[in-house]
């Protein structure tokens, strides 16, 4: 834990001495579309941008004269590695469909079902609808977003990863518990506050289900996210508690966590610490502690380059221990087009070093246009 949280925090002194950015990635991470959308660079502003902040940091109506954005986006991906399913090296890996849009002035719905996900059949991702209004809270924006959703977290593990690795604490399972952090849940979510300024919360009532895991729902699932925006630093924190049916025995869980994102100038710095305590996750009543987190920086070279090192890692009392170092780099090559490419140096059971390379694509009716994926 020391060896990870003192180059962390000496990272991010060094980024608060620089001049405050003045804004961060809530955009895209809500709505699926870069940050290139709305900055010219990680500091200035564009027409979009202002919308945005003018609109309470609401989705605004980015299709032509109104309609609502449709877009598609996806990749090809190659893997030095051997896929233990058997698919090919080099896939078409994603293919997923956007439709976001507004029923009136507070009623916005978003629908994101993946077509191909991971080389294989997809299913959906999100399907939601939100009620949002200005001011009622001390001046600041209620949203109700009811369906289902990504979980709120300090960045979003699928739509603004940028790279292929995935982040590990997301997809940290223990034991037999099927649930992870990046999967889509059914859920109804009240947020309060002002994301990308001042302090906002989020409470979420879960359903007790994961897909595609062959259990029966045990209930609700409770979570709860808070964080705080000053200038180019974000501070969250947030809990879930949650229950499953996994054997004789229930499991109840909990996964507690900690973050901190600074935004300065071409950089930027995402870092997550996280514990958490199943109560039974092999359902034999055997008590299971895990832990993980990881320590991201960016740095954008130009308006189409940027380049990422990320250190991940999970582990828990059940034997699981996992850590990894990826160097990446993305450039946009063309309307529509990014290509991608990183190494990975992944220590677990065994120790791989992997190089992944990936040329994403898109196409929307945004009025940001298709280089806004």
């Amino acid at each position: 834990m020391k060896r990870f949280l003192i180059p962390m925090l000496a990272l991010t002194a060094v980024l608060c001495s620089v001049r405050a950015a003045s804004a961060t990635p809530a955009f895209a991470e809500r709505t699926g579309i870069s940050c290139d959308a709305c900055h010219n660079s990680m500091r200035d502003v564009n027409d979009l941008g202002e919308t945005f902040a003018r609109n309470g940091y609401r989705l605004p109506n980015l299709g032509d004269r109104g309609r609502p954005v449709v877009g598609v986006r996806g990749q090809f991906a190659y893997t030095s590695e051997p896929d233990p399913s058997g698919l090919p090296k080099a896939v078409l890996d994603e293919v997923e469909v956007f439709v976001s849009g507004h029923v009136n002035r507070q009623i916005t719905y978003f629908v994101q079902p993946y077509v191909v996900d991971g080389g294989v059949p997809g299913s959906m991702r999100e399907a939601w609808v939100q009620y949002s209004t200005r001011g009622l809270f001390h001046g600041a924006p209620v949203r109700l977003t009811a369906g289902a959703v990504t979980l709120p977290l300090p960045v979003d593990p699928e739509t603004f990863r940028q790279t292929n690795q995935h982040y590990a604490i997301f997809d940290q399972t223990v034991g037999a518990n099927p649930f992870n952090l990046i999967d889509p849940h059914n859920a109804v979510t009240l947020g309060v506050g002002n994301e990308v300024h001042g302090t906002s919360i989020v409470t979420a009532l879960v359903q007790s289900h994961d897909q595609l895991s062959g259990l029966a729902s045990a209930g609700s699932d409770r979570m709860v996210y808070a964080q705080h925006a000053m200038g180019g630093l974000t501070l969250a924190a947030y809990a879930y508690d949650g229950k499953r049916d996994v054997g004789p025995v229930l499991d109840e869980f909990r996964r507690h966590a900690l973050a901190l994102n600074a935004y300065r100038g071409r950089w930027a710095l995402e870092t997550l610490l996280q514990t958490g305590y199943d109560s039974s996750p092999n359902g034999d009543g055997v008590g299971a502690a895990s832990s993980g987190g990881y320590a991201q920086l960016r740095y954008r070279f130009d308006s189409a380059t940027f380049g990422i090192v990320r250190y991940d890692g999970v582990a828990d009392t059940t034997g699981t221990f996992e850590r990894s170092l990826t160097v990446a780099a993305t450039r946009r090559i063309g309307k529509g087009l990014r290509l991608g490419a990183e190494d990975v140096i992944r220590h677990g059971e065994r120790t791989t070093h992997e190089f992944h390379a990936t040329l994403g694509f898109g196409i929307t009716n945004s009025k940001a246009g298709s280089s806004a994926y």
